[in-house]
């Protein structure tokens, strides 16, 4: 006990005394306190007079999550850690008990947190107590090693050389298990957020405290029947699946048209703006015919590359179509960039032979169909840095059945940096309710955008075994991380997204 409250002083005098080292290390204070075995009930008080305490030094910490999470974390470990314990060494051999307090610290944690946790991110981590379990070990040397580091830095980096590597070894441990569990599969399952998705989520808590033991003596007697109620729990968690395509009521559909971005925009019945058109007219084609799609009040067409506008004779195949809107940036990507690509000619031989106005959009644009509103957020003037078309991709803020769309192109973190500010600028902000991911989900996005779009439901067209690694693993956990059900077109078809008065519903092909 003494040789962890010096290492906790030793901690703040490394770190400066700032007000969230203060706070974490008066709550480590207060764990240490409450789990020896001689202390363990003077916890409770301490923790009491730590958070007061605290709270005259800083009123403002009331409206702190971190101070919230770190509060509840420790009241986890004072009243929950070492009964849970017992009870989960009691189902383990008797050699390996001493995994039963280590099971039920980062359980207690997660317990007490997660309420509050919902109400940052919208989704419940089902990975979080392996994550932490896994990471437990490595702490200790990381932060001892970083310490001394501190220490014997002055000496110059001959000395400290050493512990910065032992240091550092742990670091990346803990680093690869966070991106290790975030790729994890439906590790992320989405929650209601707001107020009302913590109340939901803390009486579930406090159901399963104190019916724990009840249900599970049930599932002993009745295994079938816990089955079958997990089965529909999951089956509920799962995107909606249609008896019928299209689904009634829909207002976007994201089509699966391969390894590019193909999509529709319902307006009145039997009309929808296509916003590109997948590098195949077959594809396109069919699934406009799935959707009942004859005319197309416009075509949108973001940026001049093949995986976004080789399928626009198919989207045209028996419909007729009013304007077709592009990027008014037509410089390719080779060389210096000087290069026309292919795709533009094409664009324009084919609305020339069809007679469809072909229009320009940049910057402060406004577009109307029926009840279907939009600005152009971008382009508003040629970026040669990274792929100058991808970079050049129309984006659009649109409104339709009381949704709010992101539609981003291929955008890379170059304009996306653009994009952001004039997102600042607009009267009425983000969130959105659907994020058309950028790029089919590559690695280049700007993380910073990403968040604070904040979309619950994010679309991402994708090709199945693609030759890109899209999506990036990378990309997933971010959009994870910002609270996003991730819809992939390679994995569940044509993605529907369904609404009305600002209730945002999915639907998937398959």
């Amino acid at each position: 006990m003494p040789i962890a409250l010096a290492a906790i002083v030793i901690f703040v005098m490394t770190c400066r005394p700032d007000p969230s080292v203060i706070r974490a290390a008066v709550m480590g204070g207060v764990g240490l306190l409450g789990v020896s075995l001689s202390r363990r009930r003077s916890g409770p008080a301490a923790l009491g007079a730590a958070i007061l305490l605290l709270l005259v030094i800083d009123p403002w910490l009331a409206r702190s999550y971190g101070f919230a999470l770190s509060s509840l974390a420790t009241a986890g470990l004072l009243f929950f850690a070492r009964p849970w314990g017992a009870w989960f060494a009691r189902g383990l051999p008797q050699r390996l008990h001493w995994l039963g307090e280590a099971i039920a610290i980062p359980v207690a944690a997660q317990a007490m947190c997660a309420p509050v946790i919902v109400l940052l991110q919208g989704s419940v981590s089902v990975v979080a107590v392996p994550a932490n379990m896994l990471a437990a070990p490595l702490v200790a040397p990381a932060t001892l090693a970083g310490v001394v580091t501190v220490l014997v830095s002055p000496f110059g980096s001959t000395v400290s050389w050493l512990p910065s590597w032992v240091a550092g070894l742990p670091a990346w441990g803990i680093a690869w298990i966070a991106h290790a569990c975030a790729r994890v599969p439906f590790g992320m399952l989405p929650w209601p957020d707001g107020t009302t998705g913590a109340v939901l989520l803390a009486l579930l808590t406090l159901v399963l405290l104190l019916c724990g033991r009840w249900l599970a003596q049930s599932v002993r007697r009745s295994p079938w029947l816990a089955g079958g109620l997990v089965a529909v729990l999951v089956a509920s968690c799962a995107p909606t699946l249609h008896a019928g395509w299209p689904p009634t009521g829909w207002v976007y559909v994201a089509c699966d048209v391969g390894q590019g971005d193909g999509g529709a925009i319902a307006t009145t019945p039997g009309h929808a703006v296509v916003i590109d058109t997948g590098p195949d007219p077959e594809h396109i084609d069919a699934c406009l015919d799935r959707l009942g799609v004859q005319v197309l009040d416009a075509i949108v067409l973001t940026h001049f590359h093949a995986d976004h506008v080789g399928g626009l004779e198919g989207a045209l195949d028996g419909r007729r179509a009013r304007e077709i809107f592009v990027t008014p940036v037509t410089l390719g990507d080779s060389g210096s960039g000087d290069a026309e690509p292919a795709e533009a000619p094409m664009v324009q031989r084919v609305a020339a032979q069809h007679r469809i106005p072909l229009r320009t959009l940049a910057t402060g644009d406004t577009l109307a169909w029926g009840d279907v509103r939009a600005q152009v957020l971008w382009p508003s003037r040629t970026i040669r840095a990274g792929s100058v078309q991808n970079n050049a991709s129309i984006v659009l803020d649109l409104r339709s059945h009381g949704l709010r769309f992101f539609l981003t192109g291929d955008i890379e973190r170059e304009a996306a940096a653009a994009v952001r500010r004039e997102l600042v600028r607009l009267p009425s902000g983000p969130p959105f309710d659907v994020l058309k991911v950028a790029h089919h989900g590559s690695s280049n996005e700007d993380d910073e955008l990403v968040k604070m779009i904040h979309a619950p439901v994010a679309v991402i067209s994708v090709g199945k075994d693609n030759d890109y690694g899209h999506p990036a693993p990378r990309t997933l956990s971010l959009l994870r991380d910002s609270g996003s059900t991730v819809l992939r077109t390679d994995r569940w078809g044509d993605v529907a997204v369904l609404g009305q008065h600002g209730q945002v519903r999915v639907s998937t092909q398959r």
